[in-house]
């Protein structure tokens, strides 16, 4: 049995509440294995702003960063609390299964942390489901009953 070691942890977060659910289990695992978090958003903006009028699209986008930024800064500051160094990478894409498998593999990300409301209803379309297909290592999946 070869080593195991989740040093490099990433946790795609967004605006939902699940996501500080996911950042306490990524900072469990970072605390018992000496790990950092590279907690990682795609902002998508341009789909919201092409489906929606503009009003509308510039609120939806407007609550959702104030989310994000909540998130963002619930883990820097639990993480802080235990002594886990956190990274922070805002992407602008449209493709947020591209860009996380591009960063699992630049970063040399030995486990992805994430959540996921559509595994069970929606296997094939599921972004958790491409990351974990993508193979580009271990995946713990968070959902909404965890």
């Amino acid at each position: 049995m070869g080593n195991i070691a989740y040093r490099n942890i990433l946790v795609p977060i967004d605006e939902t509440d699940i996501s500080k659910r996911v950042i306490d289990h990524a900072l469990h695992v970072a605390k018992n294995e000496n790990g950092k978090l590279i907690l990682v958003h795609v902002e998508t903006t341009k789909k919201l702003e092409a489906v929606y009028p503009k009003d509308l699209s510039e609120r939806m986008i407007e609550f959702m960063n104030k989310s994000i930024r909540s998130n963002i800064e619930y883990a820097k500051h639990s993480a802080k609390e235990i002594g886990i160094e956190v990274q922070t990478d805002i992407l602008i894409g449209e493709d947020v299964g591209s860009d996380l498998i591009r960063v699992a593999e630049e970063r040399k990300i030995d486990l992805t942390v994430m959540a996921t409301e559509s595994l069970r209803t929606n296997p094939i379309g599921s972004l958790t489901r491409w990351i974990i297909a993508a193979d580009v290592g271990p995946v713990l999946v968070i959902t909404s009953e965890d």
